[in-house]
């Protein structure tokens, strides 16, 4: 290649970045390649150091343990010569003792004994160290200067018994440095850390790295540094337990790293110089080739500009016998038929602005069968497409005479079928044909239809459609161009479908098909947008499951993906159609309610979710339990933004787990404040309770026709300490929710017992005593024994004791109830209908509920002379007792005309701050004390 070329190839931008990427592409691997290999080679070269290493420090152990089973052996020859012919005759032979420092006699409970001092030198034999011994063990000890004694039970247990202590020489158990490999230096610490022999100096605290950071079963080496050097020391230890009942030796192997590693440190010396060599070869081969491409190139590129400038006649003559060749004749075909093609190109380009502009289907529609009959002179046009979320359905736009018609129709399954072949433009009769077109093309009169299938990847998004009312040729030339048309509209479809598709990739989850975060968050804008407007409230479930994460770990995702599907079914199921269920990701969702009016709906739907998915998830014929815990906050009140609010609602979440899971939590200060408020008031309830804080009031009941009184109703009170008097319809329904109500029940009757007791004992006849009873009560298989215990305690007669219950009480419960109330009044227990007419009310369920009276609410009494209905409800009440021959009594009595319209309609009883409010009971029993059966109702109305 001449320096000219060289020069010209290297002058254009594409000539260098070919250069360039050939050389990327040659280099890159090389380097990487090159990494791996010094990577692998080193991570072997360092497998192999270690384990040599840590074989030397084995091998210098086993000599060890060698050395230490001779000098067992010498100490056990020795002791058999010094029984036999005693100290001196053992100690003449100088190979038995010359491993030994010194020997001592130890016997069992007597002093030491010093036998021999086999150095020579003299010293004390009488300090002896305190080594321990044991009968029948041969035993290794080390002392901490450090010394090293073997001790050896005497086994002739007729002359004597003790031990005999050897004092070991280190250098016949270490060994001389010459007989270790030269490569590495040893240390060997006892278990403890104490150093108690090393070839060469080492750091204190190299042993306590090494029991931290090893592996003594592994052959990974550490590296330590010593200094400026940095070394790779392993560790061994030499087991002793068994065989001189010692804890175990740790060897240490100590290696220069880069005499260790010295077999990896050449790898670059080799490496780069080959890579500059393929950097050259790379080079020469890349230029000659990019020469042979760009020349073909240039005469292209100059004969596009003239096509560019408007000449459609250029031609290009390119003659390598190879793809360029192929390429200029493609663009000589190119350029012969670019001028055929403008007036269909500007269609299609009209259809692209379209389809840029998000223009919609109809439109895009209406534009292609306006170009469809200019470019083939048909009488009618018109396109069906598929309908994106409705596959069986499909939308036609025709055109005929000017007029645009849309029509929805029903599609098969397939659209390429008998009347619409993929891929392939054919002509049909318009009578015979049973295609959804029929009626249509009908209307306009056309005898034959030419269809062509608006195709994109294989698949048949629609059909075009040419009515002619005479036989139309179909080698007609404009029918390419229409089939080009439809190409073009087939991704005018494709773009609209694509748009849907990825409008759910972005906004809904691919594993539920719930909305995600992103369409979360649009639709949380819009609801709190809306709330704000409108002055309305919505709620946010901020919704985890609990144990998810262990049954995702344990049963793999397969079973974790099927339990969130089946959780994010249950959660749709148990809301409105017009909330809003979303997937945020793992196993947290969330849960919109727009327009919530009250806590309660709250309350529900939250209880309904931890109801249902509560259940067991059956998933591959296998149950997993699962719960939920759930954070709620309310908006607009919470937060004044959706990031605000999901930060609440998380946070709420959180603390419904840290409280125990499977429950709810509300951020809410408004809303919460009540939940506050319940709690405290709750336990404050329990305190008051168990503290007798709390009273019994008793309102009397009076005939209406004697003035006289005819019993009483018994009315559970509290008097705060700080907040003061506390409302029944406030802390009933809490003692209610948290079953404390079965006490303060029990309570009440026993309370109301003891006081009648008090007052039959003085001659006073207040009539039945009327108490009130809960639905928790009558779902209380013990209350029957609840009544009758205090009525037998006190020694009263049943019939002075009426339970008032409600009609929603009983349907709640209604057989459970029923058998209760018949048992009680088998005993003589007198029951009352409270409240009628404000619950659940059947007359054929009436006549099955076993009562004895009849309480019209309150709420009609006190609106006799204002209201007719209730007027009417009054009378109808009162009448219907009658016919049932029970008795009626009115509560809430307060003025004149109401006592005198109940009087006369008939009613039997009356109760009510007209004649009395609720009394204390010392106030209730003076009020009884005062007056006798003639004169009750007249000091009655004195006391008002």
């Amino acid at each position: 290649m001449s320096a000219s070329t060289f020069r010209r190839v290297l002058s254009r931008g594409v000539g260098k970045r070919i250069l360039g990427y050939f050389l990327i592409a040659a280099v890159v691997p090389m380097l990487f390649t090159g990494w791996l290999a010094h990577y692998e080679f080193g991570q072997k070269a360092e497998s192999e150091a270690a384990r040599a290493l840590k074989d030397d420090a084995k091998e210098y152990g086993k000599e060890i343990l060698t050395r230490l089973q001779l000098v067992d052996s010498k100490a056990t020859e020795f002791m058999r010569i010094l029984a036999d012919a005693g100290v001196d005759e053992a100690a003449k032979n100088r190979y038995l003792v010359d491993d030994f420092e010194a020997a001592w006699l130890k016997p069992d409970d007597l002093p030491v004994v010093a036998l021999a001092d086999f150095t020579g030198a003299s010293r004390d034999m009488g300090e002896v160290p305190d080594v321990p011994g044991r009968e029948g063990v041969t035993q290794l000890f080390i002392s901490d200067e450090p010394r090293l004694f073997l001790t050896k039970s005497i086994t002739d247990t007729a002359s004597a018994s003790g031990n005999v202590v050897f004092e070991l020489k280190a250098s016949s158990i270490w060994g001389a440095r010459d007989n270790l490999p030269y490569s590495a230096e040893f240390c060997v610490y006892s278990e403890g850390g104490t150093k108690l022999y090393c070839t060469a100096e080492t750091d204190s605290s190299l042993h306590a790295f090494l029991v931290e950071k090893a592996d003594v079963r592994s052959s990974v080496f550490s590296l330590w540094s010593s200094g400026d050097e940095e070394q790779v020391v392993v560790l061994w230890q030499l087991f002793l337990e068994a065989s001189f009942a010692s804890s175990p030796l740790d060897i240490v192997a100590i290696q220069e790293r880069d005499y260790a590693l010295n077999s990896a440190q050449g790898f670059w010396h080799v490496f780069l110089p080959a890579i500059a060599l393929v950097l050259v070869l790379v080079g020469v081969l890349s230029l000659r080739l990019i020469a042979r491409s760009l020349v073909p190139l240039q005469h292209l590129t100059h004969a596009a500009r003239q096509v560019s400038g408007g000449d459609l006649k250029a031609q290009v003559r390119i003659r390598t016998a190879d793809e360029f060749e192929s390429l200029g004749d493609a663009f000589n075909t190119m350029a012969a038929k670019l001028g055929g093609q403008i007036a269909t190109l500007q269609a299609m380009s009209g259809i692209d602005r379209m389809i840029l502009a998000g223009t919609k289907f109809e439109d895009v529609s209406e534009d292609v069968v306006k170009h469809l009959i200019s470019l083939t002179n048909c009488s009618a046009a018109a396109v069906i497409a598929r309908d994106v979320d409705a596959p069986n359905k499909g939308r036609m736009v025709s055109l005929f005479k000017g007029e645009v018609a849309t029509d929805r129709i029903d599609l098969p399954g397939r659209l390429s079928n008998d009347w619409c072949q993929p891929r392939q433009v054919s002509l049909a009769e318009v009578e015979s044909s049973a295609a959804p077109y029929k009626t249509r093309f009908q209307d306009y009169g056309q005898k034959f239809v030419v269809l062509i299938p608006v195709v994109l990847n294989t698949e048949i998004k629609g059909v075009l459609l040419l009515g002619f009312k005479s036989q139309f040729d179909m080698s007609h030339g404009s029918l390419g161009r229409c089939a080009d048309l439809a190409g073009r509209f087939a991704v005018a479809l494709s773009s609209v479908e694509r748009e849907k598709v990825l409008y759910r990739q972005a906004h809904f989850d691919p594993l539920t098909c719930l909305p995600n975060r992103q369409l979360l968050k649009d639709r949380l804008e819009q609801h709190l947008a809306n709330a704000r407007m409108d002055q309305q409230s919505g709620a946010v479930l901020f919704l985890d499951l609990d144990r998810f994460k262990e049954i995702n770990d344990m049963f793999g995702h397969s079973v974790g993906d099927l339990l969130l599907i089946q959780a994010s079914e249950r959660i749709v199921s148990q809301v409105r159609t017009r909330d809003t269920v979303a997937r945020l990701g793992g196993d947290e969702f969330v849960v919109i309610l727009p327009n919530v009016a009250n806590e309660s709906i709250v309350r529900a739907t939250a209880e309904r979710l931890l109801a249902k998915l509560g259940e067991s998830f059956s998933i591959h014929d296998k149950d997993h339990y699962v719960s939920a815990s759930i954070g709620i906050v309310v908006y607009p009140d919470d937060g004044d933004s959706v990031e605000m609010l999901l930060k609440n609602a998380d946070a709420a979440m959180y603390r419904a787990k840290e409280a125990g899971r499977n429950r709810f939590e509300f951020f809410s200060e408004r809303l919460n404040a009540e939940s506050r408020r319940k709690i405290s008031l709750e336990r404050e309830l329990r305190a008051a309770f168990h503290a007798q804080q709390l009273t019994v009031r008793y309102q009397p009941q009076f005939d209406i026709a004697t003035g006289r009184i005819s019993g009483a109703e018994a009315l559970l009170r509290w008097q705060h300490a700080v907040e003061g008097h506390i409302s029944p319809d406030e802390f009933i329904p809490l003692a209610e929710e948290s079953g404390l109500i079965l006490d303060l029940g029990a309570w009440v009757i026993e309370q109301a017992c003891s006081d009648l007791s008090e007052l039959l004992a003085q001659g006073l006849h207040p009539g039945p005593m009327s108490i009130n009873v809960s639905a928790r009560q009558l779902r209380d298989q013990s209350f029957v024994n609840t009544v009758m215990t205090p009525i037998r305690q006190f020694g009263i007669h049943p019939g002075f004791i009426q339970l008032e219950v409600t009609e929603t009480t009983v349907a709640q419960n209604r057989d459970t109830a029923t058998h209760i109330l018949d048992e009680l009044r088998t005993y003589g227990v007198r029951v009352a209908i409270d409240d009628f007419g404000t619950g659940y009310s059947s007359l054929s369920y009436l006549q099955q509920m076993p009562f004895d009276v009849i309480k019209i609410d309150k709420s009609f009494v006190q609106a006799i002379g204002t209201s007719v209905a209730s007027n009417n409800i009054c009378r109808t009440i009162i009448k219907m007792a009658a016919e049932l021959g029970k008795k009626s009594i009115a509560e809430g009595v307060e003025s004149r005309e109401q006592v005198d319209f109940l009087h006369e309609g008939g009613c039997d009883y009356i109760q009510g701050h007209f004649y009395s409010k609720p009394l204390r009971r010392e106030d209730f029993l003076t009020f009884l004390g005062k007056q006798d059966f003639h004169t009750q109702r007249r000091k009655a109305l004195e006391l008002r």
